[in-house]
């Protein structure tokens, strides 16, 4: 059973059950649940009743998404889904004044976690993932209660809860995200108080309802004359009673208000339960209401004041290195290479086979080593191009490459006789010196993450005969363990290299 006592949970019920009416576990918000919104919703509309926000300046909230796998790391949830989720939210909030950027991936493993966030383990675990600079959204492989796709754990604030949790089977449905987000920034539904009664029966409520929604809310009227203590507490938004949910996007019921007024709810509000409308949208006082919590003091921890590359990143990378169906001759060491894309500044590589699934990853150039792959094998992989704010491209055409036998630290480099890296490790700000003993030698030096990402690179250096030294920087490169890569026509030498703080 979902843990609600003194925790804000609101829930977004997926659209691919039908028949929840049959179903008896919601998770409905209990009474001190409900109240504890309600109290919030209206400090913040207190709190700001003067505020005027600047028009037409938009404001720019990070989202962090936290891909969560089982705790053997298997099931993780793609990044795809992360990106495209925040392609949906910024087209939802687009006529706002307020958008939203990547902050980062962060990887989870947690069984509790994947499975039921819900749960004890589950809350603590993300209790202690939580980052209080971003709105922090969890994607899941599910969520334990049944029809259940996404829901908001608060109490606001970074001395509160504040996350979201969403399923990765719904993250990307065009109004879950957004509608979570919604219930972030203090809204209520607009059937606030019809929670736990699965939706207005007539043969339970009655028709005409009575003053009182089941969970002891005023049931707002048609005519809006109690709009303002009633409901969802918007004027804007026209009564409703959870008819939803709903698949067809149409109100067919015939519910009454207190006074006899027949019910004409917005099916497409953002805030309800009617799914796949093609025209979802917030109301002016809804956004209104958004608006004045994203500039109320609990939410000042997402206002960085930072404003992202806003290039939009229309275009589709085109790989060309390997080629299609080319076999390349070494398998821990095979480089990757495809077109720049105008306005991306990261991009998403995906490499799988049937041996070692599917790996990604992200990198900052349109070129990566990947350093782990099998000997004799064929790899699919393709990319994706994005920036932290646009983020709704595509993936390139996928291509096929074969690695070969060879591992390249047996490459031969023509007039080697021996090279050495100095110090290793070697302290993050210090130089990498590499020492190379030759005849006389001009080859690429590159320096490689372990996640194959370019960290730095000396295109044709020409190494001087008998002993010389190449510096490499490691300004501002986090502690781990790098690739050091000389390249010639002849092959490929490898080396690691460890950097401390």
């Amino acid at each position: 059973m979902k843990k609600c006592t003194f925790q804000l949970m609101f829930i977004l019920i997926s659209a691919f059950f039908l028949n929840l009416q049959a179903q008896s576990n919601w998770c409905g918000i209990s009474a001190e649940d409900a109240q504890a919104l309600t109290n919030y919703h209206l400090q913040v509309r207190e709190d700001m009743r003067d505020f005027v926000k600047e028009r037409n300046a938009v404001t720019y909230v990070p989202v962090r998404f936290h891909l969560v796998a089982k705790s053997d790391g298997t099931g993780r949830p793609t990044e795809r889904l992360g990106l495209q989720a925040l392609c949906l939210l910024n087209a939802a909030y687009a006529d706002h004044d307020i958008q939203f950027y990547l902050k980062e991936f962060k990887n989870l493993n947690s069984t509790s976690v994947s499975t039921n966030p819900e749960s004890f383990s589950g809350f603590n675990a993300i209790k202690s993932a939580m980052v209080y600079n971003a709105i922090n959204v969890f994607i899941v492989d599910q969520i334990a209660d049944p029809g259940v796709a996404a829901y908001w754990q608060g109490p606001p604030g970074p001395n509160g809860n504040d996350w979201i949790v969403a399923s990765d089977n719904f993250v990307t449905t065009d109004n879950v995200l957004a509608h979570e987000v919604g219930h972030f920034f203090s809204l209520l539904h607009t059937f606030n108080g019809w929670e736990s009664s699965g939706g207005w029966d007539p043969n339970v409520h009655g028709n005409p309802v009575g003053p009182n929604s089941p969970g002891n809310v005023p049931n707002e009227y048609v005519n809006g004359s109690n709009c303002t203590n009633a409901g969802d507490f918007i004027c804007d938004t026209p009564a409703d009673y959870m008819f939803g949910p709903d698949n067809t996007c149409v109100y067919s019921s015939n519910a009454k208000d207190p006074t006899g007024a027949a019910l004409a709810p917005d099916v497409s509000n953002r805030m309800n339960y009617f799914y796949n409308c093609t025209d979802y949208h917030f109301s002016n006082q809804q956004i209104t209401q958004i608006n004045n919590s994203l500039f109320h003091s609990t939410r000042n921890y997402v206002r960085p004041g930072i404003t992202p590359t806003l290039d939009i990143v229309s275009g589709s990378p085109a790989l060309t290195k390997p080629a299609q169906l080319e076999k390349v001759d070494t398998y821990n060491y095979v480089e990757l290479e495809w077109t720049a894309v105008p306005g991306a500044n990261k991009y998403l590589v995906e490499i799988s086979n049937s041996n070692i699934g599917n790996l990604r990853f992200i990198v900052n150039d349109n070129t990566m080593v990947v350093t782990n792959l099998l000997e004799n094998q064929s790899y699919l992989w393709r990319v994706m191009a994005f920036n932290e704010y646009s983020t709704c491209g595509n993936y390139s055409t996928q291509k096929i490459f074969k690695t070969g036998a060879i591992f390249t630290d047996t490459a031969e480099i023509p007039n080697r006789e021996k090279w050495t890296i100095a110090p290793n490790p070697v302290r993050s700000g210090q130089p990498i010196l590499i020492n190379l003993e030759s005849d006389g030698m001009e080859t690429d030096v590159s320096l490689f993450s372990m996640t194959g990402q370019l960290v730095h690179k000396v295109a044709n250096y020409r190494f001087p005969g008998g002993i010389s030294t190449l510096e490499l920087p490691t300004d501002r490169l986090p502690a781990g363990i790098y690739i050091v890569a000389l390249r010639t026509a002849g092959g490929v030498q490898t080396q690691r290299v460890a950097v401390t703080n």
